[in-house]
């Protein structure tokens, strides 16, 4: 009997062999994607020359994405028999999740995977936003004695403990989760969040967190803001200069989201003007180019993308993808289940 079709975009797996061998290729048969770019992809589509292939498998989040985005332009040349993409990441803004369910396509991110290491980067945000760690490493690694002292004293007069402040979270879900439990364990912080939609009583009540109907009534109240929200038409530019007007002077900003999400520009103002004291950014607006203007302000923290950076994530993100898709597919290559982290389960549901 042939087994359903697998489409590998990207590199090979390489962590979890055992498991690819035994449990995915027993099940399914695997053809790698062999176009270097999205013109040479819609031909290889529209020609049929992977056939008819059930699902689409993308392991790592940082290969595979040669064909560019997944539009309508790409999603209508799958064949009728694909039942679902399963991709490493938690971000999706690169497919249109919508469309895919549209055509009954369910798909599947790698969510869970990257809570721990997400989490603790927004932590570690945190600390240097209100204690301005990276002003006080830029100096350091001067190595010149008066600027080490000069910032020595500095620090302490401009630094806070984060303990008794109040942390507003954009976005409760797992990695925020996670971060609530922590800030508030942890650093002693007062739990506030937004969300469009609520948390359960005995969630809200597990975190210590106060629920806001309204994203301004949030804005004004917090110290430090932690985002933690999908992009989509909906939320970029969702701090924006209106909303940074609403945050008390002196506020911080943590974003380990997505960067469209934090207008650079009002952004840049706002550090400018001293109303906003801080910043810890790991996503970047126009990434992978970061802004230059951030880049001079002392008391701005920058990493690379690099929050759920962890060898822990990127076994536990080609894992989940296999087992999403051994979720969904059954012998034939029909529909037989539902992803274990399904993104687009009520477009999906309400598809004919």
């Amino acid at each position: 009997m042939l087994k359903p079709t697998v489409l590998h975009i990207g590199e090979a797996i390489k962590y979890n062999h055992e498991f690819y061998e035994k449990e995915f290729l027993s099940r399914f048969n695997v053809v790698q994607n062999e176009e270097p770019d999205r013109a040479s992809f819609i031909e290889a589509l529209k020609s049929k020359k992977y056939g008819d292939f059930s699902a689409i498998y993308r392991p790592h989040f940082q290969t595979g994405g040669e064909m560019g985005p997944w539009d309508e332009e790409l999603i209508k040349l799958l064949p009728a028999s694909v039942r679902i993409f399963a991709s490493a990441g938690a971000g999706f803004n690169w497919a249109d999740v919508d469309a895919l369910a549209a055509r009954k396509i369910w798909y599947s991110n790698g969510a869970g995977a990257s809570d721990e290491a997400v989490s603790d980067t927004a932590l570690y945000g945190i600390l240097s936003v209100f204690r301005n760690f990276t002003r006080s490493q830029l100096a350091a690694r001067t190595a010149d004695p008066e600027i080490f002292t000069a910032t020595h004293k500095l620090i302490a007069t401009i630094s806070r403990n984060p303990r008794g402040h109040i942390l507003g979270i954009i976005g409760l879900g797992n990695i925020s989760k996670k971060l609530a439990y922590k800030a508030k364990t942890a650093l002693g912080m007062d739990i506030h969040y937004y969300d469009v939609v609520r948390a359960s009583e005995e969630e809200e009540k597990t975190l210590g967190a106060t629920f806001h109907a309204s994203l301004d009534d949030m804005l004004k109240i917090a110290d430090c803001i932690s985002l933690h929200c999908p992009l989509n038409k909906h939320t970029q530019d969702l701090i924006d200069a209106k909303a940074l007007a609403l945050m008390k002077p002196g506020s911080r900003i943590v974003n380990t989201a997505r960067g469209p999400v934090v207008n650079e520009d009002a952004l840049v103002a706002a550090l400018e003007s001293g109303h906003i004291s801080a910043v810890a950014l790991d996503v970047h607006y126009h990434e992978p180019q970061v802004s230059k203007k951030l880049a001079a302000m002392e008391q701005c923290t920058l990493t690379t993308h690099i929050a759920g950076g962890a060898l822990d994530t990127r076994i536990n993100f080609e894992l989940g993808a296999m087992k999403n898709i051994i979720a969904v597919l059954g012998p034939d290559g029909e529909c037989i289940g539902t992803p274990l982290t399904p993104v687009n389960a009520k477009a999906y549901n309400a598809a004919a």
